[in-house]
């Protein structure tokens, strides 16, 4: 008997825990949090970074980050780390599209001549609205995009 209390106390707190845990990260994900630096640099806070195919559903990931994500929206173009530290130039991105599930709020980032995309899920609509208002114009976004933009103006 004593083992079956210990297998619920161990369920329970694991819930606990894994709540806890999402629920501070997800604290983190707001407008203010937002750092930039003297050259220009937006860091972004980040819930997890993924890596999908070009094609595939967008719910699909080749790689996927939650421990350490990474998104800086510099002058020139977008840094990020999925499984490495990539950077990518305004002109290589063809098109940003935002797609949302239950819980998440993603930014898919297609690139030129790229089969795989780059997703950051950033967790809330207010702070995917900001971040797209940080993209120059020039930037393509998707009609999905568009009207989150607009939510945050």
């Amino acid at each position: 008997m004593a083992f079956v209390g210990l297998a619920y106390a161990t369920y329970r707190g694991m819930a606990w825990l894994s709540s806890r845990l999402g629920r501070r990260a997800y604290e983190r994900a707001v407008v203010a949090n937002i750092t930039v630096d003297g050259a220009g640099a937006a860091t972004i806070p980040v819930l997890a970074t993924f890596t999908g195919v070009r094609g595939l559903p967008w719910w699909y990931a080749v790689a996927s980050n939650n421990a350490k994500p990474l998104f800086v929206i510099e002058p020139d173009g977008i840094r990020f780390r999925v499984a490495r530290q990539r950077k990518r130039r305004y002109a290589e991105i063809e098109c940003v599209d935002v797609r949302q599930g239950r819980g998440t709020v993603n930014l898919d980032f297609t690139f030129y001549g790229s089969l795989l995309n780059f997703t950051a899920n950033l967790g809330a609509v207010p702070l995917a609205a900001h971040v797209l208002a940080l993209l120059p114009g020039a930037v393509p976004l998707s009609a999905r995009a568009l009207a989150v933009k607009g939510i945050g103006i």
